[in-house]
């Protein structure tokens, strides 16, 4: 492939144009491709004239990342990926890949996998390999914290008022899956992080202190946190798509016993508004749900919602 003067485009050029045309909408594809492959010919016309002569490696970088991040936000434009980021499906992807990544940095959990297994030989009374009574400690070690996190987590989001609305079984659903999320990965992070940690550590009492207690003291307060941010955003998302909601807007005033203030919010895809009272004699949460009607003044297409406004 070359251009009107005859200078061919190098053949790894094309082929990552090509490759990286893949990402770019189809009906959008061979315009894209041509303005690309006329921009590379005409940077390479003045290498091969010998105008450019330093820094030509560099350059060409230059020139594949800008295709590359051009092609990808065509694909997924920058109101498509804010959407999905506020949506559910970024948690649970999160939630996939930071299992993923704890599974491949603690060779699959191997100080959990230790723990269940020393539990299994206790309830099933087989032949044990450490001395007696130093399974039963090292379960209760690793027990009790988790224990007394989940209480202390429970007590936080009484305290805090986190009260949520009989939504239906999605939004629920979502919850549920964040509070198992949560209650995996934390620990999971405290047991496989700590006793790397730990090992690390060559002074007992620094070991059993700042290793053990510390560590243990910090996963509570870690743990109770995480329940919190799972009630708090659960509070803030749309009952129908799940989204963030957006647009906040503070109401009332604080020396007002008949217009306290609470913060109204709204669903980018136009299902409803939420009011949530920043007092602590507040209303309930007030969730409105907007008809049909009002669907398309939220319309992400801004053709369309112009169309509309007129």
């Amino acid at each position: 492939m070359s251009n009107d003067r005859g200078v061919p485009l190098p053949m790894p050029c094309r082929g990552f144009l090509r490759l990286a045309s893949w990402i770019v909408p189809r009906r959008t594809r061979p315009d894209w491709h041509a303005r690309w492959s006329a921009g590379l010919w005409n940077w390479w016309i003045l290498v091969e004239r010998g105008e450019l002569t330093s820094g030509v490696s560099e350059q060409l970088a230059a020139q594949c990342r800008g295709a590359l991040a051009d092609a990808f936000w065509l694909r997924f434009n920058k109101a498509a990926l804010r959407t999905w980021v506020r949506g559910p499906g970024f948690v649970v992807v999160a939630t996939a890949t930071i299992l993923l990544l704890m599974a491949a940095c603690t060779h699959g959990f191997a100080v959990t996998r230790g723990l269940i297994q020393i539990a299994r030989d206790l309830h099933y009374a087989r032949p044990q390999m450490m001395p007696p009574g130093a399974q039963e400690g090292a379960l209760i070690a690793y027990g009790f914290p988790i224990v007394f996190a989940l209480a202390t987590g429970i007590v936080l989001v009484m305290i805090g008022r986190l009260s949520l609305r009989p939504y239906g079984w999605r939004y629920w659903s979502f919850l549920i899956f964040k509070t198992l999320s949560v209650m995996a990965i934390v620990p999971l992070l405290w047991i496989e992080g700590g006793a790397s940690i730990r090992a690390h550590i060559s002074n007992v009492q620094l070991r059993v202190f700042a290793g053990g207690l510390g560590l243990a003291l910090v996963f509570v307060v870690a743990f109770g946190c995480a329940l919190l941010w799972i009630f708090a955003d659960q509070r803030r998302r749309c009952p129908v798509c799940l989204e963030q909601l957006a647009m906040p807007v503070t109401v009332g005033s604080w020396a007002s016993v008949f217009d306290p203030v609470a913060t109204e919010l709204l669903c980018n895809q136009g299902h409803g508004a939420l009011c949530l009272s920043e007092t602590e004699t507040g209303e309930a949460d007030r969730w409105t749900a907007f008809g049909a009607s009002w669907s398309s003044l939220f319309d992400t297409n801004e053709s369309k919602r112009d169309n509309v406004l007129r």
